[in-house]
């Protein structure tokens, strides 16, 4: 019964409530699998972008959680595999998509671009735009100088570059031209909140800002217009746009809207970047890139284009990206003790086999007595005396058997095997019990009185 316990795949339940140290050695192994797969696991994602960093940062949280885990499901004195079970499968159906779906989603799409850097970068252009009357982006036109190459780039400003991942126009997403794109909010007159849009001039080549803006408003029970290709909506309509996440609509005012982490912010200094400085590069969506950029092509009605950004690398809610590892990736990683304990188990029972095996060795070595190399040495001296004793008594008996009467010739025998029999007295002892018995037969059937029938000596009688 105790064995069977001992066997169970986990949490050696103790009815005495004595100490068991193969719940401790069960719980190491299994946790020391599991980290060597979060290692394993760890190493890959470095591949994809740079906050993947984060999960080493982070790891003494991982411990954190699994001594939680050892004093929750492993210490207590009941068994609670199954609940324990239970728990570690619900940990990876629901962390494994969020965490692998949010990472992927939210964060590597900004994270994951390289950037080069760039030199002599100077503001040339700017066309502004409310996205859905919830984010204020505009795109800035960059003169820059690239490998000794003159190119025209394509920037943005927005007030959402450090938003939250919730925000109604996502920041980490790049939205292109047609995708869906959540309505914005509308107050209960039916009216659209004020906006504006910075008019830039036409020549692209030339190093001057053209300052002159027009601000367009609207107001009113009736439609409401936006600039840059943005479409017309009627008072019905409006109406029935609502904040709801139900509402979407396309996005058309360009190709490609910048992802807002990448921009900077709306109210930067026009100034400040009107000054040749250095920026970074991405030649975003391929080599066509390269091309457009030396054609100075109409960047807002591009796929391809250099992606142009002042820091190295984009904007990321940090709090977010720790909260998604501390209560995602550890838990998802932590799932795999359900699977683990019970490879730990056939561990424990092959390391409980292995040492009792060796006890056993042990104690028969122990049982064994150990020879006596005196006796040994003495056993060595005395066998050629043994030898030529055989031999001799061999030589009188073939000399002597005509002449030697049969019952002298039997005391004789005799009383060579008791000399021979004196000498192997020491090794008898280092032979063991059972020879030395086997022995004694053999002596038995050798002294036993030989009848010698007297016709066969005098055949003439």
């Amino acid at each position: 019964m105790e064995e069977e316990k001992k066997d169970a795949p986990t949490f050696f339940y103790n009815e005495n409530k004595d100490p068991d140290p193969d719940v401790k050695g069960h719980f190491f192994i299994t946790q020391i699998q599991t980290l060597l797969v979060a290692i394993f696991i760890t190493a890959m994602m470095q591949f994809s972008n740079h906050l993947a960093a984060y999960l080493i940062y982070c790891c003494p949280m991982y411990f954190f959680i699994v001594f939680i885990q050892w004093f929750a499901f492993w210490r207590p004195e009941a068994d609670l595999t199954l609940p324990y079970n239970i728990y570690n499968i619900i940990m990876f159906v629901i962390c494994l998509p969020v965490f692998f779906g949010v990472f992927f989603a939210v964060f590597h799409p900004t994270a994951s671009l390289e950037f080069k850097q760039a030199q002599n970068c100077q503001l040339v252009g700017q066309l502004s735009k409310w996205i859905e009357f919830n984010e204020k982006y505009s795109i800035l036109y960059i003169n820059f100088e690239y490998e000794g190459k003159q190119y025209l780039g394509q920037a943005c400003a927005s007030n959402y570059n450090d938003a939250k991942t919730i925000a109604p126009v996502f920041p980490y997403k790049f939205y292109y031209k047609y995708d869906q794109i959540a309505c914005g909010p509308l107050d209960g007159n039916n009216t659209a909140p004020q906006y504006h849009r910075l008019l830039s001039y036409k020549n692209l080549n030339s190093t001057q800002v053209n300052r002159n803006e027009r601000i367009l408003r609207t107001g009113g029970g009736g439609g409401h217009s936006s600039g840059g290709g943005s479409s017309s909506s009627s008072g019905s309509h409006s109406s029935s746009r609502s904040s709801t996440s139900s509402c979407y609509r396309d996005y058309k005012w360009s190709y490609v809207k910048i992802a807002s982490w990448l921009c900077e912010d709306r109210d930067f200094d026009i100034e400040e970047y009107t000054t040749p400085k250095s920026c970074y590069v991405n030649f975003f969506s391929g080599d066509k890139a390269y091309q457009n950029g030396q054609q100075r092509a109409f960047m807002r009605d591009s796929y391809n284009f250099p992606l142009i950004a002042y820091k190295e690398r984009a904007y990321y809610p940090q709090a977010d990206l720790v909260c998604l590892i501390l209560f995602s990736y550890y838990n998802w990683i932590l799932s795999f003790n359900s699977i683990f304990q019970y490879t730990a188990n056939y561990i424990l029972k092959k390391i409980r086999r292995t040492s009792q095996n060796g006890q056993t060795a042990i104690q028969a070595l122990e049982f064994k007595p150990n020879p006596n190399p005196i006796q040994i040495e003495q056993i060595n001296k005395e066998t050629p005396t043994i030898n030529q004793i055989n031999q001799q008594q061999q030589v009188n008996h073939n000399d002597h058997v005509d002449y030697m009467p049969q019952p002298k010739y039997g005391q004789q025998q005799l009383i060579h095997q008791n000399q021979i029999e004196q000498l192997l007295n020491p090794l008898f002892a280092l032979i063991g019990p059972q020879q030395q018995l086997n022995h004694q037969n053999e002596d038995q059937i050798v002294k036993q009185p030989v009848k010698i029938d007297n016709s066969l000596q005098n055949p003439m009688l």
